[in-house]
C-alpha cells in the first residue's frame, strides 16, 4: 500500500514539473548564473526565468511553449524578440513585436503588471499567423506569463495597435476574397479587443 502511495506522489510531482516547465521555461539545462537576455533587454529584469510564448494549435496536436531567445533589429521600428521551435517534424519561428507592447493599467496591489503585444508564428509552410497576446509580469518573482492569445489573421499587415479607453484598438490589412496571398494585403480591417470582465486572463472581441 505504501509503495502505491509513493508511486502516486511521484506521478503528481512529475505532472507539476511539466506544468512549471511549460509556463516558465525549462531550467534543467541552464548553467549557473544564467539569465534571460530577452527579459533583461525588454524589461530590465535579470532573471533565470524565460519569456515563453504558448504556441497556439497550428498543425499540431497540442499547444507548446516557445522560449524567446534573441532580439533582432534592436533600436529599430522592426525590432522583434525571436524564438524557434520544433514539434515532431514541424519547425517554426515565433516573433514578438515588442515595439507594440501596450500596458493595461497601472501596477496592481500585488505588484503585477499586465500588457498586450502582437506576435507571429510561421513554420515550413507559407502561412504567417498573427496573434495578440495577453501577458502578466510578476515584478516580485521576476517572471512573465503568457495568459491568452487572440488570432488576427494569416499574412496580414499590422498598421496600428493602441490602447484607448481601456480597449485595444487594431488596424490591419488582410487579403480580400479575390486577392492572391502572393500580393500585399489591401483590405483594411478595424478590430477592438479587451480583457474579459468575467475571466480577466482572456482576450475578447468587442462587438458594436
Amino acid at each position: 500500500m505504501k509503495k502505491l502511495i509513493y508511486i502516486a506522489l511521484a506521478c503528481v510531482s512529475v505532472l507539476a514539473l511539466v506544468n512549471v516547465t511549460r509556463y516558465m521555461g525549462d531550467n534543467t539545462s541552464k548553467v549557473a548564473g544564467y539569465h534571460s537576455e530577452v527579459i533583461l533587454t525588454l524589461f530590465s529584469m535579470k532573471t533565470s526565468s524565460d519569456f515563453v510564448i504558448n504556441l497556439p494549435d497550428i498543425n499540431t496536436d497540442t499547444d507548446a511553449g516557445v522560449k524567446l531567445t534573441s532580439i533582432i533589429g534592436l533600436g529599430t521600428q522592426e525590432g522583434k524578440a525571436q524564438g524557434n521551435y520544433q514539434i515532431d517534424e514541424e519547425r517554426g519561428e515565433v516573433l514578438l513585436d515588442y515595439m507594440r507592447i501596450n500596458t493595461l493599467g497601472p501596477i496592481t496591489a500585488d505588484n503585477r503588471m499586465y500588457f498586450v503585444a502582437p506576435f507571429s508564428v510561421s513554420n515550413q509552410g507559407s502561412g504567417v499567423f498573427t496573434y495578440v497576446g495577453l501577458f502578466e509580469q510578476d515584478l516580485d518573482n521576476q517572471t512573465i506569463q503568457h495568459l491568452d492569445s487572440y488570432f488576427i489573421g494569416d499574412r496580414i499587415q499590422l498598421n496600428e495597435m493602441r490602447l484607448f479607453d481601456a480597449k485595444i484598438e487594431l488596424s490591419f490589412n488582410q487579403h480580400g476574397e479575390q486577392q492572391a496571398y502572393a500580393e500585399a494585403p489591401t483590405e483594411t480591417v478595424y478590430l477592438t479587443l479587451g480583457v474579459d470582465d468575467v475571466s480577466p486572463t482572456k482576450l475578447v472581441k468587442y462587438l458594436f
